[in-house]
């Protein structure tokens, strides 16, 4: 005789027709947000890529006319100052023939010539410029410099920051790895739906 009033039949799988009960899954649907959502971010990327390649030669094409403009006032700078260098030469060349005694032959004659004599020295560089022309050729760059127009333009920083991701990767790479990247989410999606 049993002390308790437990029933061990009372679970036989016989009382239920025989047979193993296992509840039926749920059929769970796809994720179609998760779709519209890829498919959103694969259009905005393409009109990206096309607006690029759209825009991208008129950028170009700005860009280098912007060079060209600023190697035409550099050479404009350049050829004016040596365009004062070369009168001060000449004048100075003008000034030293002219103190030059005459011929051997030739009288004196009634012209009066003008000579001025400075007391500056050559310059130790080897040039021909004396120290007070090379301060005149100084001074007129510092003037083109100062009108903005036809000088020599503004100092602008050529160097550009090696900081960041991209810097390293490039656009192109980074572009490539978000492809790759949102088909292996794709195919992870896929792989768990069919395991259920």
């Amino acid at each position: 005789m049993a002390l308790n009033n437990f029933d061990e039949d009372r679970f036989d799988q016989e009382s239920y027709g025989g047979e193993d009960f296992t509840p039926e899954p749920e059929k769970k649907r796809g994720n179609r947000t998760f779709l519209i959502a890829i498919g959103i971010v694969g259009v905005i990327f393409v009109l990206s890529l096309i607006l690029l390649l759209i825009v991208a030669p008129g950028l170009l094409a700005n860009q280098r006319a912007a060079q060209q403009e600023q190697a035409a006032q550099i050479n404009a700078a350049n050829t004016a100052t040596a365009m004062a260098a070369t009168a001060i030469a000449q004048q100075a060349t003008l000034a030293v023939k002219t103190t030059v005694a005459p011929a051997a032959g030739a009288g004196p004659t009634k012209t009066p010539v003008v000579v001025i004599l400075a007391n500056t020295p050559a310059a130790a560089s080897g040039s021909q410029l004396s120290a007070s022309e090379l301060a005149t050729v100084s001074a007129l760059q510092t003037q083109m410099a100062g009108t903005g127009g036809g000088g020599t333009p503004a100092p602008a920083s050529t160097a550009l920051p090696t900081t960041g991701f991209a810097d390293e990767v490039g656009l192109p790479m980074m572009a490539g790895l978000a492809v790759i990247l949102v088909f292996v989410i794709i195919l992870s999606r896929k792989l768990r739906l069919s395991a259920r």
